[in-house]
């Protein structure tokens, strides 16, 4: 559930509503758009909201005795507008299953909207009640206690919230904007300075560090943080000016309506009905199409289902998309070598490695195919024992036996298979593994 994502976009570029730092400016002169495409993004729009509407009816009809559809009928309507009509839903969930940790979270956001700050961090501390480790719900708990002017309170909230989510550029910056509050400007310099090292076109963090570098007295620093945020702000402002408010919304509209068929694609799996699943998140990906979360579902689809030829497509898609993904040139190779295209797995496995040089799985992925096409074999060597340097876990142990194995390395094999079984004794295949090692090593 995404409900809060819009919100969360404008503030971390300009979170004025917490600090009194940033003043909004009116933009004018903006150029209109001609009225033809936004009356064709506004229809476009309402015919979705219709398409999305249907699907999540025919959710609560066909799954009756699920609370889900009930849930994402709640977040459909609040994202289409009508948030008194999502809180029914909301609460009719809860009565099914009060154990819904992403209802609260929906509910806090709805109380949020509305600027009552107390009822929200309820609804959130009912969220981490049942799942302590849910990512952003600290963060929205200490924007409520902002809200409230409990800035102590907030810091120590985002602290929680770091821990859960460690790059949360977020809740270093507002850290920074509580102790600018209480005056502790070193406090304030650093958390600015760790969010923008992790979002560094964070424009309010560099407005932040001229503040807290002009109370410091340290001008130089403050003149070029105050540089820096004039640009992004210029950048931002040029944005709104050309921003077609018809279109972005059509574009909300679609990566909305592509996670409600996503949602709707995993209850259809769920059931084991994988046509459906297909369908579902084939339409979720044609609407948000930049988006690799549906076509990685669809590619643990087919891969699930043997379909290994739709499989590499998919990831291959992928790649296109995140050329620097290490994960998906892994499964190209993957795939490639159960389809027997060795010639393409070799590369895709190299690739992996170098674009993830701390990861096992690239060594020992490649190690393995080598040790399958019989080519190689001390290559096959030398990366299997570097997958277990690595991270010395059974798999990367049983890919060094095999290894040593057919490098005529017995001795070597035998330690490493022992060390297999040490950590994974129940493995009918280390077993066997074991057991034909053991009687060459015996018969020597």
């Amino acid at each position: 559930m995404k409900i809060e994502n819009r919100r969360l976009k404008i503030e971390s570029r300009g979170s004025g509503w917490l600090s009194g730092l940033i003043v909004c400016a009116v933009v004018a002169g903006a150029t209109p758009e001609p009225a033809s495409r936004q009356l064709a993004a506004e229809q476009q729009t309402a015919a979705l909201k219709k398409e999305e509407m249907e699907l999540a009816q025919m959710l609560l009809r066909q799954f009756p005795d699920s609370e889900d559809p009930i849930v994402l009928m709640g977040n459909v309507r609040w994202r289409h507008g009508n948030a008194g009509e999502a809180l029914k839903f909301w609460q009719e969930a809860l009565h099914t299953n009060p154990r819904r940790p992403d209802v609260y979270k929906a509910m806090g956001w709805f109380a949020m909207g509305k600027e009552n700050y107390e009822e929200a961090i309820i609804h959130w501390r009912k969220a981490l009640q049942i799942d302590p480790q849910i990512p952003g719900v600290h963060n929205s708990i200490a924007r409520a206690l902002m809200g409230l002017g409990k800035h102590a309170e907030a810091i120590e909230e985002l602290r929680k919230d770091i821990e859960v989510s460690p790059a949360s550029s977020s809740s270093y910056f507002l850290i920074g904007q509580g102790y600018l509050q209480q005056k502790e400007y070193e406090k304030a310099k650093a958390n600015y300075e760790k969010a923008i090292s992790l979002e560094p076109d964070l424009t309010n963090a560099y407005y932040g560090l001229f503040t807290a570098c002009a109370r410091l007295n340290q001008h130089e620093k403050a003149q070029e943080y105050l540089a820096v945020f004039k640009k992004l702000k210029a950048e931002d402002m040029k944005v709104l000016k050309d921003r077609n408010d018809a279109y972005n919304d059509l574009i909300d509209m679609r990566q909305g309506a592509a996670e409600t068929y996503m949602f709707a694609a995993k209850m259809y799996q769920g059931r084991g009905d994988t046509q459906k699943c297909e369908q579902l998140l084939k339409r979720a990906a044609a609407l948000d199409p930049n988006n690799t979360v549906y076509l990685m579902e669809l590619a643990s689809l087919y891969g699930t289902s043997s379909r290994f030829s739709d499989a590499l497509a998919m990831h291959k898609k992928i790649s296109e998309l995140e050329p620097n993904n290490p994960v998906c040139h892994l499964n190209i190779g993957v795939f490639s070598a159960r389809l027997k295209q060795f010639a393409d797995a070799e590369p895709a496995f190299a690739k992996a490695i170098t674009l993830a040089p701390e990861s096992s799985a690239g060594y020992r992925s490649l190690a393995q195919l080598y040790l399958e096409t019989g080519t190689k074999l001390p290559q096959a060597r030398d990366l299997a024992q570097k997958a277990v340097t690595l991270e010395p876990i059974a798999a990367n142990y049983f890919v060094l036996s095999w290894a040593c194995d057919r490098n005529a390395d017995t001795d070597s094999a035998l330690s490493a298979i022992k060390k297999t079984l040490e950590l994974e004794p129940d493995n009918p295949r280390y077993q066997q593994m074991y057991e034909l090692i053991r009687k060459r090593s015996s018969r020597q």
